[in-house]
């Protein structure tokens, strides 16, 4: 933690008026344009929606280096220098007048989106991109779902026409992916008949999850215990799936 003076909030937590955070510079190369500031102000002004977060964890996804090398300047527009970063998992210390659902304790974790500023001592957001963190994760696990379930949660029910819904068919390619993951619980959830690609040496992790893999067609079902999946290093999906997804 940077050494400085403190700020104390009515409920007698002490924050700091600096801060560590990632410091991007412009956009370019992470080895270039990335350094760690030691004094870097703590975001103390609070909209009334807004809360603070002391940071326990953050995630890496690959919007943030994107983000880092320009890739999406057109819709970023940010001025320098700039904390990058989009997932995060903390406690809250400060909240806005207007904030409904959170209080001053609460473990939580969130998505800034693009606008970034996840890898820093204390983070400033929206209550809206944040919500309790269930007592069953670790800081850094829950830091790890909330851009790569959010992808996979829009993909499936927001995106998709229809949305996907009971015996609804949906083949997920690269199912042991942080959103492949992800999409085959969500579509698992709502019953869906789902198919993942995946080689063989990731089943495990399937397994982890609690599925039972299954791998002839005539199998794939709606059942949430078991999971269709097709190595792609030694099955066509598109021939595996011709008569089945018709």
């Amino acid at each position: 933690m940077a050494k400085a003076t403190t700020n104390k909030t009515n409920n007698d937590i002490y924050i700091p008026s600096v801060m560590k955070a990632a410091q991007q510079s412009d956009f370019g190369e992470v080895r270039d344009v990335l350094t760690l500031g030691e004094n870097v102000s703590v975001p103390r002004q609070l909209s009334s929606k807004q809360i603070l977060v002391r940071a326990y964890a953050a995630a890496i996804n690959p919007v943030d280096w994107k983000v880092l090398n320009g890739r999406l300047s057109l819709v970023t527009r940010y001025s320098f220098p700039h904390t990058p970063g989009t997932d995060v998992a903390g406690v809250v210390v400060d909240i806005g007048s207007g904030v409904k659902r959170l209080r001053i304790g609460d473990k939580v974790y969130g998505d800034l989106t693009i606008h970034g500023g996840s890898y820093a001592e204390y983070v400033r957001g929206d209550e809206s991109v944040f919500t309790l963190k269930p007592n069953n994760l670790t800081m850094e696990e829950a830091a790890a779902i909330p851009l790569a379930c959010n992808t996979s949660y829009q993909a499936l029910f927001k995106k998709a026409s229809p949305p996907i819904g009971p015996r609804s068919k949906i083949l997920i390619c690269g199912g042991s992916t942080a959103t492949g993951l992800y999409a085959i619980q969500l579509a698992k959830a709502v019953g869906a008949y789902v198919t993942a690609t995946c080689s063989q040496r990731n089943f495990s992790l399937m397994e982890k999850l609690g599925y039972t893999i299954i791998q002839t067609n005539i199998e794939i079902n709606n059942d949430q215990n078991q999971l269709h999946i097709i190595d792609y290093n030694e099955k066509d999906f598109g021939e595996e799936l011709k008569d089945k997804y018709i």
